[in-house]
């Protein structure tokens, strides 16, 4: 009897030795970590002590030789789920795009592959994954979230709202804790229970003819260029293998001409088009069609591109309104600017050498009139706001220097939207964007003269994710979307869609502006492409 009690005795002192460890290791770390880092730290201990090692010292040397380990692997960046960052990772692996830091006078390094603290979108720091390609041209990877959508006014969308995001694991539904977004029953970390949407852009549209604007699989996120296209330097400029379609257009002052001289010189219909660079202080590449714009962004990953992206996993395409949604929702939320406006970018160089806007650049307020100036001053750093300035950085997504640029002002952008009537500038200028929607591009219902027709088309009306209908009350105001941007469907006789406004739009100018244009070489309107990593 006495031995048994000895043995018990024995037991619960072995017992309460043990909880006693975890107690002692269990304050270290609330003393020294965060709160989740806290959880990690815990869940590390109780696996190492599962394992059989149970005395104090000898945990700390596992745990300390397990961090080392991992140190010392370099971080698979493939668009898997980062449990440290809290969102999918950059897809990057074999595809020609290179990991950078930008520094903060622009120039880029190339950050430790061991480590995740280069990125982060935690609501405060909101440093997006940054990337650059050979020539110099750089990129922001978009994670795959799901959205929800709170109206300040549920009577008229036009009041703006709050937009709150949940990053989400991998190609699932899952938000970090493994939970299913889409129930009905989600409860969210402000504690509101509903069902989240996953953004369209980053869905598998195959089945439901890319209602939306999907994509043809699901995927874990996509690569935004940072800036609009811009004319790369004539010494640098490369041959693409896409040709003129037309030159036509109009000039500044509203009179139809035919321009035949452009940035680089004189060109008839059938010149090949040069590649575009993607970087601050160049001027933006206007005077270019829809067709064109299409076709030469699908030509990115040629093999004699100067970005050498590698084409057997990289896709490019000419950015499409659900892409431009998500970009735009994204930036809305905590991770973005957090409902705070990005400020116009409203430099113009009126024309000079055919020139417009440039890239990369604020005003002094969110909705500045326009800057008139030249690209001598440009290119000799004598104007305010370019992007690297806690001024140009007001323009940027995240109102740092790790956001996209020239989403509001600098030119108008074409996306690849557009309705298709049986005549007229569609069948004319409409090029390879003719035909059904598909990953590519979205055609949309109606083929009406009035605009308002159009967008209020129910199946027009139904579509989610684009920062058109669920930003916006009417399709034919100039201030009918969220922060008073213009709001203009597309008509028969303009049947294609563009974001963003142009320099001269002031506070119709933002990410909630869309317009029509006629699909032709216009001043004012430029481009912008998206890749995907298949």
């Amino acid at each position: 009897m006495l031995k048994q009690e000895r043995g018990s005795i024995t037991l619960f002192v072995l017992i309460a030795m043990l909880f006693f460890t975890i107690y002692l290791i269990g304050m270290y770390i609330l003393s020294t970590n965060s709160e989740s880092s806290q959880i990690e730290e815990m869940a590390k201990i109780k696996e190492i002590y599962e394992e059989g090692v149970n005395n104090i010292d000898d945990v700390y040397t596992t745990l300390e030789k397990r961090e080392m380990e991992n140190n010392e692997k370099d971080i698979a960046l493939d668009g898997s789920w980062s449990s440290t960052n809290k969102v999918n990772k950059p897809n990057l692996e074999n595809t020609g795009l290179q990991a950078i830091v930008i520094n903060a006078d622009g120039t880029t390094s190339t950050p430790d592959s061991k480590k995740e603290n280069w990125y982060s979108y935690d609501g405060v720091e909101n440093k997006w994954a940054n990337a650059q390609t050979v020539d110099g041209s750089m990129w922001v990877w978009i994670p795959r979230y799901a959205y929800k959508i709170t109206y300040n006014d549920g009577s008229d969308k036009s009041q703006g709202g709050t937009i709150d995001v949940v990053f989400l694991q991998g190609t699932s539904n899952l938000d970090k804790d493994g939970k299913d977004v889409t129930q009905a029953s989600y409860l969210d970390e402000k504690g509101q229970t509903g069902a989240y949407i996953v953004h369209p852009a980053f869905e598998d549209g195959s089945s439901t003819g890319y209602a939306n604007g999907e994509w043809r699989k699901k995927i874990e996120g996509i690569w935004v260029a940072k800036f609009e296209a811009g004319y790369q330097d004539a010494d640098k400029a490369v041959n693409s293998n896409v040709g003129y379609t037309t030159i036509y257009s109009y000039e500044i002052d509203g009179t139809e001409a035919d321009r035949t001289t452009y940035y680089y010189g004189e060109r008839v219909v059938g010149t090949k088009i040069k590649y575009p660079t993607f970087t601050a202080n160049k001027p933006s590449i206007s005077y270019i069609g829809i067709s064109d714009s299409y076709d030469l962004c699908r030509d990115l990953t040629s093999m004699n591109a100067p970005y050498k992206l590698n084409g057997n996993k990289v896709d490019s395409h000419l950015t499409k309104n659900s892409e431009w949604g998500a970009v735009a929702y994204l930036t809305h939320s905590k991770y973005g600017r957090g409902g705070q406006e990005v400020t116009i970018n409203n430099i113009t160089v009126n024309g000079e050498n055919t020139a417009y806007a440039v890239t990369g650049y604020a005003g002094e307020s969110v909705s500045a009139s326009q800057l008139v100036t030249n690209l001598t001053a440009i290119n000799n750093n004598q104007v305010e706001g370019s992007w690297t300035t806690a001024q140009g950085q007001k323009a940027s997504t995240t109102g740092n220097i790790y956001g996209i640029y020239d989403l509001s002002g600098g030119l108008w952008e074409f996306t690849a939207g557009y309705i298709a009537p049986e005549t007229g500038n569609y069948q004319t200028y409409g090029g390879s964007l003719k035909g059904e929607s598909n990953e590519y591009k979205s055609k949309y219902a109606g083929v009406s003269e009035t605009a308002e027709t159009n967008y209020n088309e129910i199946v027009n009306k139904g579509r989610i994710g684009e920062a058109i209908w669920e930003t916006s009350d009417s399709g034919s105001t100039v201030n009918g979307a969220w922060n008073s941007d213009y709001s203009a469907f597309v008509r028969s006789i303009a049947p294609f869609t563009v974001r963003g406004s142009n320099w001269s739009f002031d506070s119709k100018a933002g990410l909630f502006a869309f317009d029509r244009t006629y699909g032709f070489c216009r001043f004012q309107v430029g481009f912008r492409p998206v890749l995907i990593i298949e």
